[in-house]
């Protein structure tokens, strides 16, 4: 009997148990296929891939855009230093004191680093990435200083080149001094003016030696070291300053001194003759005096005449 009881209590309970739990499952089952026929069943995901999408596409604009601005200031900044490559080669070209290897040595130079610039020009405008192309761009100042670095550069071997000529000049008429002082000097004096002549080779030695050693210093600049560069710059042109231009005002000074002493061998008679003719005192006349010089009085009609003297 009590397990009877026992068995009609868990029908109830179930009975029960099913009349809650079968509407709650009918509502779910109903609005999970209203979910599906609103298309939303995925919970959101296809907001999230269309947001993800405009952000890229925002990402890869914003990226291109930097890109652009990149390679163009990059264009600008190579025209800008081979344009002033090129003013260099012309000026090389014109400048008429330098021989024919020298301005093929910095012309061909000039165009090597033009060639560059437009190699690394080609680079940048291949760039896909603003990364890349920062970085490409870095190197047109870090590896190419032009403007701080190798027109100073060029523009100094130009003026050392310049007075190597000058030198060459004045080494060649050492020489024709030489044989003007043998010509005109043979039997006189020329210890003076040989002196000149000891001190104007001594001088040409000086400026020689350390015109070599200047060129071949600027020669060794690296274009991609500034640092290093201007302090080379500042000791070669100390030296143009000092030692080379010291040098050459005692040369000028030593040709002056040569043109009097060159004058008194040749004219020797000429200096004398002019101091002589400024040590002789100057003749002065009274005036009454002068003009009896000039009219002297006439013969008295008064004196006897010789016929009228007998002896």
């Amino acid at each position: 009997m009590q397990n009877k009881k026992i068995i009609i209590s868990l029908i109830i309970g179930l009975s029960l148990i099913s009349q809650s739990v079968i509407p709650a499952l009918a509502q779910t089952t109903s609005t999970v296929t209203s979910t599906e026929q609103a298309g939303n069943y995925t919970l959101g995901a296809p907001k999230l891939v269309q947001d993800v999408n405009r952000m890229a596409s925002k990402a890869a604009a914003v990226s291109q855009s930097r890109l652009t601005s990149i390679v163009a200031r990059a264009d600008t900044m190579i025209t800008t230093r081979v344009t002033a490559l090129q003013t260099l080669s012309t000026k090389v070209q014109n400048d008429s004191r330098l021989t024919d290897t020298e301005k093929t040595n910095l012309t061909t130079d000039i165009q090597n680093q033009i060639s560059s610039l437009q190699t690394l020009k080609t680079k940048i405008d291949a760039d896909t990435d603003a990364t890349t192309a920062l970085a490409d761009t870095k190197q047109i100042i870090t590896n190419y200083y032009i403007f701080a670095v190798y027109e100073p550069k060029t523009d100094m071997l130009i003026v050392l080149n310049n007075l190597n000529t000058v030198v060459t000049q004045l080494q060649a008429t050492v020489p024709q001094l030489q044989n003007l002082i043998t010509t005109y000097g043979q039997g006189k004096d020329t210890m003076q003016l040989q002196a000149l002549v000891t001190d104007i080779n001594n001088q040409l030695s000086t400026i020689s030696t350390t015109l070599t050693s200047d060129t071949t210093t600027i020669e060794g600049v690296s274009i991609s070291s500034e640092s290093t560069a201007k302090a080379t710059f500042a000791q070669v042109r100390s030296d143009v300053s000092t030692t080379i231009r010291t040098a050459l005002n005692k040369i000028r000074t030593d040709i002056s001194q040569m043109r009097p002493l060159f004058k008194t061998l040749i004219l020797p008679n000429a200096t004398q003759n002019n101091s002589s003719a400024s040590a002789m005192p100057s003749m002065h006349m009274p005036q009454g005096q002068a003009n009896s010089m000039a009219n002297p009085p006439a013969t008295s009609s008064s004196a006897p005449s010789s016929n009228a003297i007998n002896p």
